[in-house]
């Protein structure tokens, strides 16, 4: 805690030439430019990127079709995001939700071309075994006391193999039905249907971060667990919570992935979690500078996309996203780190 004493015998006397400069907000409020700029930094790089490419490849990038594809591509990462927003508030890692999400793909196409399910009971199972899966890794967390990172990443190499044994090393595309590709290749008034519900999923996600008790205990748990648990937080519940709805998010983007490829492809789910990890701590250093946030991520998503995307159009190599994944997350957690060290 910051002192406002001032040495014996001295003088408290305001000091503009340091004062920082301050914005002014609804209520009569202040907050320091820097903070704010700090939160709309993310913001501004994703309009210097638009108006870079859109300058650049005007025919290709500046257009609404090519929006609309960039939406789209990330709007099942969006909804993984989201997820992993959830273990990460509390101050665990969860390495096995892009294998989880592989696991809702191929359960939801492989149930209904294989053992021939109905959709929405096959959907169901898909969802639900996910959740499953995140409940197991919040047990092994919160019961037995095993370090998230190990419970994990030992769960994804799992969920790896049985999905290989299930699938056979095989892609599902026959006997898909159509019904679950219309509900990835639809549009609701020419928006993508999987920007809808990643859109919905971060709202529902955003109000009970934000808005509600739950949320504020998650926070609390992530800034000091034992401080948490002397405050009548019930910090193991909660956190087995945080890996359940992690494991339904990614049982929810698995489904979405599957609707928008309309196939069930094994090897899908793993590559996605450098990206998602990427875009949630990218995501900490906007709207909420050092706290892991809703809005942030989907902002650090949508940057991330229009970077590669940019990049491809003026005829970049394949091998540019992978780096340029790699360098947003490594920069992104410097720049987080910073940030809470700043407001301690």
């Amino acid at each position: 805690m910051t002192s406002s004493l001032t040495p014996a015998g001295d003088t408290a006397t305001p000091d503009t030439h340091h004062r920082p400069r301050s914005l002014r907000l609804p209520g009569g409020r202040s907050e320091p430019l820097s903070d704010f700029l700090t939160r709309v930094t993310l913001l501004g790089l994703l309009g210097l990127l638009v108006v870079l490419f859109s300058l650049l490849r005007p025919d290709t990038f500046a257009t609404w079709g090519n929006a609309k594809t960039v939406l789209d591509l990330q709007a099942v990462l969006t909804i993984l995001a989201i997820g992993l927003l959830l273990p990460l508030i509390v101050g665990e890692l969860d390495l096995s939700v892009a294998a989880n999400l592989g696991v809702g793909l191929i359960l939801v196409t492989g149930l209904t071309s294989k053992q021939h399910l109905s959709l929405p009971l096959a959907a169901l199972l898909a969802v639900l075994a996910c959740t499953l899966v995140g409940a197991v890794n919040g047990l092994l967390i919160t019961r037995l006391g095993i370090n998230s990172f190990i419970t994990t990443i030992g769960m994804s190499t799992v969920l790896t193999g049985v999905l290989g044994a299930y699938t056979n090393g095989n892609v599902f595309y026959e006997g898909i039905p159509s019904s679950l590709t219309k509900l990835g290749q639809g549009d609701l008034l020419g928006v993508p249907l999987p920007v809808v519900y990643a859109a919905a999923l971060g709202v529902v996600v955003w109000y009970v971060l934000q808005w509600t008790p739950l949320g504020r205990y998650l926070y609390a748990i992530g800034g000091s667990p034992d401080a948490a648990r002397l405050s009548g937080v019930p910090v193991r519940r909660l956190t087995l919570l945080a890996f359940t709805g992690a494991g339904l998010l990614a049982g929810v983007a698995g489904l979405v992935q599957a609707a928008v490829l309309g196939s069930g492809n094994p090897t899908v789910g793993p590559p996605m979690l450098l990206p998602a990890y990427a875009a949630v701590f990218l995501g900490a250093t906007a709207i909420q500078p050092g706290l892991f946030n809703v809005w942030g991520t989907v902002i650090a998503v949508i940057t991330l996309q229009v970077g590669t995307t940019g990049l491809s159009l003026l005829g970049a190599p394949f091998w540019i996203e992978p780096i340029f994944n790699g360098a947003a997350l490594v920069l992104a957690v410097a720049a987080t780190r910073l940030l809470r060290r700043g407001a301690r």
